[in-house]
């Protein structure tokens, strides 16, 4: 049981689990996840940025290589003639 371990710790350092030591330790931890949380929030939103940017890339690289074959299909075209 770690809850019985971290408590018999706390007693024999003096540590009041229940007093309002707990509330700040609750504090911390619920800091620390709200960074946490808010810096994973970031980097999902700057990846699926860096993916929309890519996707938008991709399209128009395969615009353009169409337009490309396009124009060498009509020079080839009229080059036979």
């Amino acid at each position: 049981m770690p809850g019985l371990f971290f408590r018999s710790f706390a007693r024999m350092n003096g540590i009041d689990v229940m007093s309002s030591n707990t509330s700040k330790f609750r504090e911390q931890a619920e800091a620390a996840f709200g960074k946490t949380q808010t810096e994973s929030l970031a980097r999902n939103r700057t990846m699926s940025e860096i993916e929309a940017v890519a996707a938008a890339r991709d399209e128009k690289t395969a615009r353009l290589r169409e337009l490309r074959k396009a124009k060498e299909a009509t020079a080839f075209g009229a080059s036979i003639k």
